[in-house]
């Protein structure tokens, strides 16, 4: 009887799993359906009729796509653009690979400082960056009076293709940085002294073993910097001239002024285009050294920190200082002009006052942008938290090979250049009456900062032990009950990172705000590029200044208690 029973019971198990492996997938695609609704309707849409603009306006045919490559001008700027973001991407590697490598080297204290260097430009207002460096490099600043010592007279630089690269090289140098040092984290560095062992002399050891490991990294960031460089629109904007337009300029004219949605999309789809194949590239480069990279294990940290420190070379502690001045520079100049007593812009200040605070907090223009731009933070970090923590979840419950797929349309808005991203947003939004309205903004950054919170979540559940939640179950949880005491709150620091990361990326967005600006739907970044373009308003330092504090005073504590936490923690 026992016999039979066990076997009238096993077909039905085996009958049960496909059934209940059914249920999880279905609940997946349902977690991810608002998500997936949401890119369908605000991204992917809105890019197809802009693609589809491209072949029909103002007639149908290849028309616009052959004025790329025709028109003299138009080539001149695609050209300029493209060796732009090659310039920058190379001179940016050159700066960062000898940063990052001695980011490996020193000790936990000193580690969490140079990190500290890179991460607080990186999350830094990127108007506040460039608005330090016209600055510096305006007619009169300091840039010119330290270069006339040397005999070049008045280099005039603001205006020029050589200002525009100089500042895309500081703004982007964060996204090489820190590629190449997560690399080399994986590299054990006795690999090297192996190689010495054997008898090859250091520099070849290097180039022949360290090198071809750390490329990865190298070519994840330069490839990143490449894309990002391709739809920079705020930095030429400000720095360059009509006369060394970058692409991103020519579109936002034909864009908002022309309305020429057809020459203005087939610029934009040939920006990515390129980009897709820079990516595909760079992926299957960086994937073919992946496998050397993973074999090099994890860093060997033997020895005391005065060893691993006394790696560090001369020249190479020069360099990282170097870079790190390049890094801060704008911080150093930005709020010491806040305090400034200047109606203009002027470093070092000629004197002192608090009046441009007292105006960033009083007067109705710069307080309406503040409380416009916390109003669309708040319910874009709302909005982006609730669809990408679902959509995180969801993602779990896929087929692996579902599973990449959709991973990847969730980020593509990452990947996509920003100004093609503010070119889809605002036709579309013209057609739906939503431009100029708080409401475009918030959905518009919604799409940009839904990817970061896919990524806080998802990365938060791979590393949570799957089994928790079946162990709360067979102690007599209800689903519900397992989920608020075992899933939630280990998750939730995840949700949380993305949340800020969401809240971050609104509080720092200018190039879709500005193609949906209106005078009651002004944000404080568009506030900030007015003040410069449209009027010279001082205030800019004392609202960059507070995103400078605001940014680096918790990324520094969060670092030191960091190196203070890996110090207890390293044995004796």
């Amino acid at each position: 009887m026992a016999a039979s029973t066990a076997t009238a019971e096993a077909p039905a198990t085996g009958r049960l799993a496909p059934a209940r492996r059914g249920r999880v997938r279905a609940r997946g695609w349902l977690l991810l359906l608002p998500s997936l609704a949401a890119l369908v309707l605000l991204f992917v849409l809105p890019l197809l009729s802009v693609v589809e603009d491209s072949f029909t306006e103002p007639t149908t045919g290849l028309g616009n796509y052959a004025s790329l490559f025709t028109d003299g001008y138009t080539l001149r700027v695609l050209g300029r653009t493209l060796l732009v973001a090659l310039v920058v991407s190379v001179v940016g590697a050159l700066l960062a690979y000898p940063y990052a490598y001695a980011m490996t080297l020193v000790g936990p204290t000193m580690r969490a400082l140079l990190v500290t260097i890179v991460l607080v430009p990186f999350w830094t207002s990127m108007l506040a960056r460039n608005f330090a460096w016209l600055v510096l490099m305006q007619d009169g600043g300091v840039i010119q009076r330290m270069l006339r010592p040397f005999g070049l007279g008045d280099v005039t630089l603001l205006g020029t293709t050589l200002a525009v690269g100089i500042s895309m090289t500081q703004v982007l140098l964060p996204f090489l940085v820190l590629p190449m040092y997560t690399a080399m984290e994986q590299i054990d560095g006795r690999l090297v002294a192996a190689g010495q062992s054997l008898g090859a002399p250091r520099a070849r050891a290097f180039r022949r073993i360290y090198l071809p490991l750390s490329a990865p990294g190298v070519i994840a960031g330069m490839s990143l910097v490449f894309v990002l460089a391709l739809g920079f629109y705020v930095t030429p904007a400000l720095l360059g001239s009509t006369r060394n337009a970058m692409i991103a300029q020519v579109i936002n004219v034909r864009t908002k002024e022309l309305l020429d949605f057809g020459g203005a999309g087939a610029m934009g789809v040939f920006l990515l285009a390129v980009t897709l194949v820079v990516l595909g590239l760079s992926r299957r480069v960086a994937g073919q050294n992946a496998a050397a990279a993973v074999a090099g294990g994890r860093p060997a940290r033997a020895g005391s920190t005065a060893e691993r420190s006394a790696r560090v070379r001369p020249w190479l502690r020069v360099h990282t200082t170097l870079v790190a001045i390049l890094l801060t520079v704008p911080t150093l100049v930005v709020i010491p002009m806040s305090f400034s007593s200047a109606q203009t812009f002027q470093f070092p200040p000629a004197g002192w006052s608090t009046r441009w605070y007292e105006r960033l907090f009083t007067s109705p223009e710069w307080t309406a942008a503040i409380l416009n731009t916390l109003q669309v933070g708040i319910f874009t970090a709302l909005i982006a938290t609730v669809l990408g923590t679902t959509a995180a979840f969801g993602l779990t419950r896929l087929r692996p090979g579902w599973r990449g797929v959709v991973n990847g349309f969730l980020l593509s808005p990452m990947i996509v250049p920003h100004i093609l991203v503010a070119l889809v947003v605002f036709a579309a939004f013209l057609r739906l009456s939503l431009n100029g309205t708080l409401i475009g903004i918030i959905l518009a950054h919604t799409v940009m900062a839904l990817p970061f919170v896919v990524i806080a979540v998802t990365a938060r559940l791979q590393g949570m032990d799957s089994r928790l939640p079946g162990v709360a179950a067979s102690l007599g949880a209800s689903p519900v009950s397992a989920f608020r005491r075992v899933t939630f709150p280990l998750v939730l620091p995840g949700v949380l990172s993305g949340a800020v990361l969401a809240f971050v990326t609104s509080l720092d967005e200018v190039v879709i705000a500005l193609f949906l600006q209106a005078p009651g739907a002004i944000t404080l970044p568009v506030q900030m590029y007015n003040s410069v373009t449209v009027q010279i308003d001082p205030t800019i330092s004392a609202a960059s200044s507070v995103m400078v504090v605001l940014v680096s005073v918790p990324i520094l504590f969060a670092q030191l208690a960091g190196a203070r936490r890996g110090k207890r923690g390293t044995p004796r």
